[in-house]
């Protein structure tokens, strides 16, 4: 069974509290900023777990500056620029970027973590 990190976990039931609460109730920096602060998160969160259960060769396995990087301007490129030159309904906000590399750098920093410093410890054999 996969293994996430805490900080996986803090961002998935941070953006879960989240979609919950802004049904009745929106603080708009909060509503418009929050969630692209998460993502990388959790999609890197995802992806870290993946890599390390998936081919746990190497229980000290972190994911390299270049993947976390490559997230930042790959959802850069897709929702602010892409997604919106494609469909009305989508809009770019440049101040997105920024959550993006903030969430990315949190993530660097609480996130992506080897198991054994997340208190898991691999079955031999």
């Amino acid at each position: 069974m996969p293994r996430f990190s805490k900080y996986f976990w803090f961002c998935s039931i941070l953006f879960t509290l989240h979609q919950i609460v802004e049904k009745w109730y929106s603080i708009p920096y909060v509503h418009a900023y929050l969630d692209d602060l998460l993502a990388p998160g959790i999609v890197l969160g995802l992806a870290l777990a993946f890599f390390q259960n998936v081919f746990p060769a190497d229980a000290d396995y972190r994911l390299p500056r270049y993947f976390v990087l490559l997230f930042v301007i790959w959802y850069s490129w897709l929702f602010e620029w892409y997604f919106p030159s494609r469909d009305s309904r989508h809009y770019a906000d440049y101040l997105d970027i920024i959550a993006y590399f903030s969430g990315a750098c949190a993530f660097w920093i609480w996130g992506n973590k080897p198991l054994a410093l997340e208190g898991v410890t691999k079955k031999k054999g």
